[in-house]
């Protein structure tokens, strides 16, 4: 007589468990840097080194008309460096949390070297667009809204859908085209209800807020640049 042995029964795939810690390593090094910078800021610069700070990172409309016009490196490099400055904590709190809502599912997509330029990128057609409207002016420009509008414009071209069972995949379904990704479920309404918000925000026709107003017209222009440009930043799939 022998002995039977059941078959081992098999064992459900179950899938992997979320992960904790879902943000990109470019984007919280990103977020680090603009939380570092604002640190030093308040907690040890003097007022005149905090002033020539500004002087010299923050984006200045003015810099670029003829009359003052000098190729230097704040003229090349302001473009790129407001967007590592900041107004307050608050101003810096939500440009990094909606920075890790948009910016890390692409960071997975696109990588680490990829999403950093797509950073300076955007920052920079976000000061040009700053520029192209208020040219000559006097007012400077910080802040990283442009730059993370840029992240905004280019999830709506994956129809803002990221992979929700493993978010580290992060954007894993295809490229839309322009006319594809307005057709998705969702997208029109969000760019519509978010530059409406900016633009009323931006102009605050009822007096509403105080101190400086948003630069809106950068943020749209972080956001048409992110829309238009990341298929160059796409990885093949």
């Amino acid at each position: 007589m022998t002995d039977q042995h059941p078959e081992p029964a098999e064992l459900e795939e179950q899938p992997p468990p979320a992960p904790v810690f879902n943000l990109h390593g470019a984007i919280v090094s990103l977020s680090l840097i603009c939380i570092a910078v604002h640190l030093v800021r308040t907690l040890l610069l003097s007022s005149r080194v905090d002033n020539w700070l500004l002087l010299n990172g923050a984006f200045f409309p003015i810099r670029y008309a003829p009359q003052v016009f000098t190729l230097d490196l704040p003229t090349i490099l302001t473009p790129i460096t407001y967007a590592f400055l900041h107004g307050g904590w608050a101003h810096l709190g939500i440009n990094i949390i909606w920075l890790a809502i948009f910016g890390s599912p692409l960071a997975y997509r696109i990588g680490w070297r990829r999403s950093v330029l797509f950073w300076i990128v955007t920052a920079g057609f976000a000061a040009a667009t700053h520029l192209a409207v208020f040219f000559g002016d006097a007012v400077p420009v910080i802040g990283a809204s442009g730059a993370v509008s840029g992240f905004m414009g280019a999830a709506a071209r994956f129809g803002l859908r990221a992979n929700r069972r493993d978010p580290r995949r992060g954007f894993d379904g295809p490229l839309l085209s322009i006319g594809n990704s307005l057709r998705a479920r969702g997208v029109l309404p969000f760019l519509v209800i978010w530059i409406i918000m900016n633009v009323v925000v931006g102009v605050d026709p009822f007096g509403v807020g105080q101190g400086p107003g948003i630069a809106w017209e950068a943020h749209i222009g972080g956001l048409v640049a992110g829309f238009l440009l990341i298929p160059l930043f796409d990885r093949k799939r």
